[in-house]
């Protein structure tokens, strides 16, 4: 009876540590860093979707009453690429305490996805930058 009750503590045991395993394999956090002395940080949530990944940007730092725009690139630097609506994850306007949110659904896979920015929506000048690793 004790060696059937340690194999199923055993099951139990590799089930929960896979699942851990695969939790982590589907969610990245990432954390946004000033560009240009900004001052502007926050994080970044990535969720690994069936067809794509949600994206979640929480930014603090920004000025009151200004407009932002969030993209998520295939390259970690947050440089200009070709792309498409698809790849903007949301524009927001920063409240008084200067923070910001926006959430998207993304895409592209979770694994293609290699950083995100905040950028001023009146001339697109990056101001923050998340790079994403897996």
């Amino acid at each position: 009876m004790k060696g059937l009750r340690s194999l199923v503590l055993l099951a139990v045991l590799a089930v929960v540590a896979v699942s851990v395993a695969d939790a982590a394999d589907h969610h990245v956090t990432a954390t946004l860093s000033p560009v240009n002395g900004s001052g502007i940080s926050g994080t970044v949530d990535l969720t690994a979707l069936p067809n794509g990944a949600q994206i979640v940007v929480r930014a603090e730092g920004l000025t009151p009453g200004t407009e932002y725009v969030s993209l998520y690139y295939d390259n970690g630097t947050c440089e200009l690429e070709p792309y498409s609506a698809e790849d903007v994850i949301g524009e927001y306007k920063a409240n008084a305490a200067g923070r910001g949110v926006a959430s998207g659904k993304a895409d592209d896979d979770l694994d293609e996805i290699n950083s995100v920015s905040v950028r001023l929506k009146s001339d697109f000048s990056l101001v923050a930058c998340a790079a994403v690793t897996h």
